[in-house]
């Protein structure tokens, strides 16, 4: 009997006959669109709306072992078929590896191929499956991201418990992608200990979040997105992250798969669709055959992992630490299979100038790939470490590699500027979201002030309704905050597409104040304009766009007191500065300035909402424009 056998028949015995057990002994949960809590092992839990066919458990194991189909229930399921539903399989057995220091001991927790991990005590910890768009799944910058109203965002985990104590239960969750599956386990369940008595837990827990994209650009990788959390009472020291992975590429149904496989990584630079050049780092094999070997590539790329700029706590950038490959033909010590955490651990925390070579030609073999990042210098009781990869597929290297880059981009996500101020930058950042996801509001809006007797009149342009817009100012000395409502505001009618409205503020208090010109729809708030007035009486500047929306150019009139110096600049809703069309002298008065929809180097930007900051002396003014071409 082959190790490979010995291996299946011990996962049969440990998990088949449990989630029988748990059936009987656990309580029905009260939500009957919650499953019961149960150890997936029949494989129904399958990545499929990309070309990627990938299956998930909950259990450590990625992927179905899918030449032991009859022995075990789940290898049934599709593996790492790619393209879908092609028969061509490109994944055996793959796991998270979790390594570290224990009150001294060297310790590894592992997803494959023991799987040392079970679901967590939940009475439906299962796996859960959402999208994006799902009742109480909203995120920023989808409107509703506070889907409780509870002034947080996304406090929840998708996973059948109250995690927020509010006595709801998945009411307020991120939901990503166009499938996306959550499980959570632990390494420190009883039943694990009883079927592997040499197993020294961590006292860990793993949030495993999958998520796949039907978009053709996004659809050949699967992303995972793992949050380990220390639910021990002492730390673990030197954390090492990785995954490793047996891929056995070759045809589904063909037994002899295991031993003609190339093994290889690669660290560069790859220039995305977008221009942009983005940092790949992976672990690939392709299939080394004899006789009609497969064509396609299959790779683990690191995506994201906790980082500490100092470098002390974590490494100071996103990057893999080592690259190991070994064959199940031989033993440890002559580069085979590691059989104990020692050894496990040893290959996690090898060095860089450890790292493996490519297979030569013709030394194809049954080889396992494990990959590594760290170390993170400790994990205390309750604290979590963040991993995120991409199980990627291509029809030769340069595919696979442009497929990893789209991975890491889309892990990267949309940086927003949530507080309206393109000064400071692309503050929030929100991972595994596509540019052509995310949404681009078309709505506008600008603000105009003018110095009446004790106080400011302030005038209002937007393509917003009355009940969809106010007015903020944010509390001075000896001034409290206040909102304007739409309903407060004098109309002064429209043109079928832009509104105009009026209000003044007489109140008594410090100078200066700011004005910001607030869209609502549900619970989602963007800053469509911003004026600040140094004092009363005085004009504040003026920044007026006209037509908006517009195509191919618009006209910026610029009114303000004398000044030295003014920038006029255009921002993108990220905050990325697109061109700078005034930066110099001002003598005050108006001016009118004219863009064409281009950026700085003369190339023409695409349709959709920009920010316009105009700053002269110590007042800005702000207003949207949207360009439709």
């Amino acid at each position: 009997m082959t190790p490979r056998q010995n291996r299946c028949i011990f996962l049969t015995l440990c998990l088949i006959v449990v989630p029988v057990a748990l059936t009987c002994v656990m309580p029905v949960y009260a939500r009957t669109d919650a499953p019961q809590k149960e150890i997936v092992t029949d494989g129904r839990y399958v990545h499929n709306v990309g070309n990627l066919d990938h299956n998930v458990t909950n259990w450590g194991l990625l992927g179905s072992t899918p030449n032991q189909a009859g022995n075990v229930p789940w290898a049934d399921a599709p593996s790492a078929q790619w393209p879908a539903q092609s028969g061509n399989e490109y994944l055996w057995a793959a796991g998270l590896w979790v390594g570290g220091v224990r009150l001294g001991e060297r310790l590894v927790s592992t997803g494959a191929f023991r799987s040392e991990f079970r679901p967590t005590d939940a009475v439906a910890d299962s796996i859960h499956v959402t999208a994006t768009g799902a009742f109480g799944g909203a995120r920023y910058p989808w409107p509703g991201a506070d889907d409780d109203g509870d002034g947080v965002e996304d406090e929840e985990i998708l996973n059948g418990i109250d995690d927020d104590g509010d006595g709801a239960i998945d009411e307020d969750f991120a939901a990503w992608g166009d499938q996306h599956f959550v499980a959570t386990y632990r390494d420190d369940d009883p039943s694990v200990q009883e079927q592997l008595p040499d197993h020294t837990p961590l006292g860990i827990e793993v949030v495993q979040q999958s998520v796949q994209w039907s978009n053709p650009l996004g659809e050949d990788f699967v992303g995972y997105d793992f949050t380990i959390t220390n639910q021990g009472v002492v730390s673990i020291e030197d954390l090492y992250l990785g995954m490793f992975s047996d891929f056995d590429i070759g045809p589904r149904g063909l037994v002899d798969v295991a031993s003609d496989d190339y093994a290889g990584s690669w660290v560069g630079t790859i220039r995305h669709s977008s221009g942009e050049f983005v940092p790949v780092e992976l672990a690939y094999m392709w299939d080394g055959a004899d006789h009609s070997p497969l064509p396609g590539y299959i790779a683990w790329v690191l995506c994201g992992h906790t980082t500490d700029p100092e470098g002390v706590t974590a490494p100071a950038a996103v990057s893999l630490r080592t690259f190991q490959r070994f064959s199940g033909q031989a033993s440890f010590a002559q580069g085979g299979d590691p059989t104990n955490d020692e050894e496990r651990y040893s290959l996690m925390s090898a060095g860089p100038d450890e790292w493996d070579s490519d297979t030569l030609p013709g030394m194809q073999s049954d080889y396992r790939v494990l990959t590594s990042s760290g170390p993170f210098t400790s994990l205390e009781p309750g604290e979590s470490l963040h991993y995120a990869v991409a199980l990627v597929a291509g029809i030769d290297l340069d595919e696979l590699l442009a497929h990893a880059a789209e991975a890491v981009m889309t892990y990267r996500g949309v940086n927003y500027d949530r507080d309206g101020d393109p000064a400071n930058g692309d503050e929030y950042a929100v991972h595994w979201l596509r540019d052509d996801e995310a949404p681009v509001s078309s709505m506008t809006g600008s603000l105009r002030t003018l110095a009446v007797a004790g106080g400011v009149e302030i005038s209002i342009d937007s393509n917003g309704s009355a009940d969809e817009l106010s007015v903020y100012r944010p509390a001075g000395i000896g001034l409290a905050e206040r909102v304007w409502q739409g309903g407060e505001f004098e109309s002064l009618g429209g043109d079928g597409h832009s509104r105009s409205f009026r209000l003044e503020d007489h109140e008594a208090g410090a100078w200066p104040r700011t004005y910001r010109l607030i869209y609502t729809e549900d619970d989602w708030q963007q800053t469509l304009a911003e004026v600040t007035v140094e004092l009363p009486g005085a004009q504040a500047i003026e920044l007026l766009a006209s037509p908006n929306p517009f195509n191919p150019q618009v006209n910026f009139r610029l009114t303000a007191q004398a000044s030295d110096h003014a920038v006029l600049r255009v921002f993108d809703v990220r905050g990325r500065r697109i061109t700078t069309l005034l930066d110099g002298p001002w003598a005050g008065g108006t001016e009118t300035l004219t863009w064409r929809g281009t950026d700085d180097a003369g190339h023409s930007v695409p349709s959709g909402v920009y920010v316009v900051r105009l700053e002269a002396g110590r007042e800005i003014a702000h207003t949207r424009i949207t360009l439709l071409r």
